[in-house]
């Protein structure tokens, strides 16, 4: 498994999960929910914009009236998580997520 360096390399990790993965696409058939992410250390925020089964995209913008708005304490967190060196219950657990 690949280790990621950067938080663009998450990011290009969710995407081709949802392009390559027949079971990620047909959970997400019926969603169609903007969800904003909120790095709080850069105040960088992305939009992950599903489309249901029909498309997916990332855009390197915020929009907070998203429904669905996750607040990661630094950009280091969700490397980590995606590296397995910290897991999701205990980063929300410890609030370096928030989910609102």
């Amino acid at each position: 498994m690949p280790k990621f360096e950067n938080l663009e390399a998450c990011l290009k990790d969710i995407e081709d999960r949802y392009k390559n993965n027949e079971k990620i696409r047909s959970k997400l058939a019926g969603y169609t929910d903007p969800i904003q992410i909120t790095f709080l250390d850069t105040q960088k925020k992305v939009m992950l914009l599903v489309n249901g089964d029909q498309g997916f995209e990332i855009k390197e913008a915020g929009d907070d009236s998203a429904p669905v708005k996750i607040d990661f304490a630094s950009e280091k967190v969700m490397i980590d998580m995606f590296n397995k060196e910290l897991g999701a219950v205990k980063a929300y657990s410890s609030g370096k997520i928030k989910i609102n």
